[in-house]
């Protein structure tokens, strides 16, 4: 099993007519004071909104967990002794997950730094991200996938909206390979502001998967959580946590018509 099972029309269920409702909360610093209380803070939220989560049949795997955080520089520049960190804002981080067959990762990486210098931009190296599936549910290890972390260095550093763009194009080439070429590849987020760690995960399991939130070093001026309760759509890795700048709640039940709005304005 791969971190990509959302399953095909079975039964009584249908892709076409998936909705979902959540639980979301923000916890910040209003001088923008980065430190590692605020990400615990707003762990302690996303464990507060437990009321939010869905369980699986199992009554253990949570329909999908996470937070948004600033990139966190002074753990970054700690970690990463490999290369050298440019000035904050000049450099993005992609939060990645892969299969667990290697050479397909070697793969996606090495398309993945293809369009890095296709951009123009440099590429600084790979971390792989340091996790702990022993507490997750049998499901929730089974799908696991592999946490790279890429680091891209900007070649203008003097217009940050135009390096944000940049590794926009990035992910979304990389994803269209992967998808032409039926590789299993999904990027929680790539930006030189903030981050995404999310998963299959209950509310409680991000912070006991995801080993770097537990380090002190690890600080941001903002949390921002999301507990997945999944009415009719089917919970995956990627489902939890599902925006890459905002996080929503409510019922998304026209995600077919959008599709399809969208789709008739693309020329």
């Amino acid at each position: 099993m791969t971190f990509h099972q959302i399953p095909t029309a079975q039964g009584l269920y249908s892709p076409q007519l998936e909705h979902d409702a959540c639980g979301i909360g923000l916890y910040a610093q209003l001088q923008g004071k980065a430190t590692h209380d605020i990400v615990m803070k707003g762990l302690e939220m996303l464990c507060r909104l437990d009321h939010r989560a869905g369980r699986g049949s199992d009554g253990k795997t949570g329909d999908g967990s996470g937070l948004m955080v600033q990139i966190p520089d002074a753990f970054f520049r700690d970690v990463c002794i490999d290369w050298t960190l440019p000035a904050v804002g000049q450099y993005g981080v992609g939060m990645l997950f892969f299969d667990r067959d290697e050479q397909v990762q070697q793969e996606i990486e090495n398309k993945l730094n293809d369009f890095i210098i296709a951009e123009g931009q440099e590429l600084l190296g790979w971390r792989t991200v340091p996790t702990n599936p022993e507490p997750l549910s049998d499901t929730a290890k089974e799908t696991a996938p592999v946490v790279r972390q890429v680091f891209i260095k900007a070649a203008n550093t003097n217009d940050s909206l135009a390096f944000e763009r940049k590794l926009y194009l990035i992910r979304k080439q990389t994803e269209l390979w992967a998808k032409n070429n039926n590789k299993d590849f999904y990027c929680a987020s790539m930006s030189s502001r903030t981050m995404v760690f999310k998963g299959l995960l209950t509310p409680e399991e991000v912070v006991e998967f995801y080993l770097d939130l537990q380090d002190e070093r690890f600080a941001s001026a903002f949390s921002m959580v999301h507990s997945r309760y999944s009415t009719n759509t089917f919970p995956s890795w990627e489902r939890a946590h599902p925006n890459r700048y905002i996080i929503h709640n409510g019922e998304i039940n026209t995600l077919r018509g959008n599709i399809n709005w969208m789709k008739a304005r693309e020329q």
